[in-house]
């Protein structure tokens, strides 16, 4: 039967699926938040407790299943500190610079604060943590009059979390674990379906609104797991059909150990689809662009809905609000993301000759610290006395 593993390799290592993937998720979430954005946050509980949870529900897990597919691949790659740092030039540059403009563009222009009031409030200087993924939702005076008030970037909700999936995945390789693949796929499992018996028995309810964070990390790992064990899970349309029908089960659900088992799901039918390899055209130039696009859509959107009030409907606020993210996700990917990218083998380079130099001196310090007693206590020997 065929494998993932034999689709991936048919596809070279770059199926077109993973790219439309991308690019439709990052629409997705626009998409989402265009209902709170327009209507406010209770609108978004009306299909949190329907039937259309399940779909909502797919689009941040899938990224997360997504992401630890292909990150895993850029692991079996590259050397640890190589892949840490390739995450680091992926993530922090945009991130940081979608902070700056939040913080020093929209701010000011949107806030009901004097200027030298906004500058100086403890909320601005605080803003500018989210660089380094500690998440802070607010400028001072910003968008206070708004469906969702106060709210600058509902996104960045999920960047701790996908910082805590590289410290796993980081953690996992240190020991070995992620090259002993079957291992690593019988612990993701253990580690599941440990959460959900513990969830079953402590009877602890379940979210009430967007996906747990737990459930994304649980996403992830398991398409770390799917990567790696490759050449072993068939590519099956009936596992497909067997995890669509789980996936809306688990959710369904509403209780915390199918938020569980949901990340099993999620997992497989995200790469399922990942793996279809299509002639899409210049999709796989446009799935580039979705990094930007998630970064940039709720700032956006918020700012659409401030100038446009007599406007606040779902679809005027997603067909504008994507059309001016993807000016600003363009922008972003070939003026600093891109770049960036471009430069790593130099920045790869010196941080191997940081960790040689570093790995170099530890090694020193171990000889020297734990030399045998009998070498560190000899004597030097005397010289012969001399002869007449």
């Amino acid at each position: 039967m065929t494998s993932i593993g034999d689709k991936w390799e048919a596809a070279k290592g770059r199926p077109a699926g993973f790219d439309l993937l991308r690019i439709s998720l990052a629409v997705a979430v626009i998409l989402w938040h265009s209902v709170a954005v327009c209507y406010g946050l209770p609108a978004e509980q009306w299909f949190y407790g329907g039937s259309l949870k399940p779909v909502v529900w797919l689009i941040v897990p899938a990224f997360f299943a997504l992401s630890g597919f292909l990150v895993a691949g850029s692991l079996e790659r590259n050397s640890l500190p190589a892949f840490v740092t390739l995450r680091v030039i992926r993530i922090f540059p945009a991130l940081t610079a979608e902070v700056v403009i939040s913080a020093m563009l929209i701010g000011p222009l949107f806030t009901n604060l004097a200027l030298s009031q906004y500058f100086t409030d403890p909320d601005f200087l605080r803003y500018f943590l989210n660089a380094i993924g500690d998440v802070h939702f607010y400028l001072p005076g910003v968008f206070s009059d708004l469906p969702v008030p106060n709210m600058v970037n509902s996104q960045l909700w999920t960047v701790p979390h996908e910082l805590e999936c590289y410290v796993a995945i980081s953690a996992a390789a240190l020991i070995g674990l992620t090259r002993r693949h079957r291992l690593f796929l019988f612990a993701v499992l253990f580690v599941v379906c440990a959460l959900a018996l513990r969830d079953i028995v402590g009877g602890k309810p379940a979210s009430p609104a967007a996906p747990p964070g737990r459930m994304l990390v649980l996403a992830f790992l398991c398409g770390v797991a799917l990567f790696l064990n490759r050449t072993r899970i068939v590519f099956s349309r009936w596992l497909l059909l067997v995890s669509l029908v789980g996936f809306i089960a688990s959710v369904l659900a509403s209780n915390r150990a199918g938020e569980d088992l949901a990340a099993l799901f999620v997992s497989y039918l995200t790469v399922y689809l990942g793996l279809l390899n299509f002639n899409v055209g210049p999709v796989t130039r446009v799935a580039d662009y979705s990094y930007g696009i998630y970064l940039y859509g709720f700032p956006v959107q918020q700012t659409v809905a401030q100038l446009l009030p007599n406007y606040r409907i779902w679809y005027v606020n997603f067909g504008i609000s994507l059309a001016v993210t993807s000016i600003f996700a363009i922008a972003s990917w070939h003026l600093l993301e891109s770049r960036v990218m471009a430069g790593k083998k130099p920045i790869l380079a010196f941080v191997s000759m940081l960790v040689d130099r570093v790995r170099y001196m530890l090694v020193t310090a171990w000889g020297l610290l734990f030399r045998r007693p009998a070498e560190a206590g000899t004597a030097p020997a005397k010289p012969p006395a001399p002869t007449n």
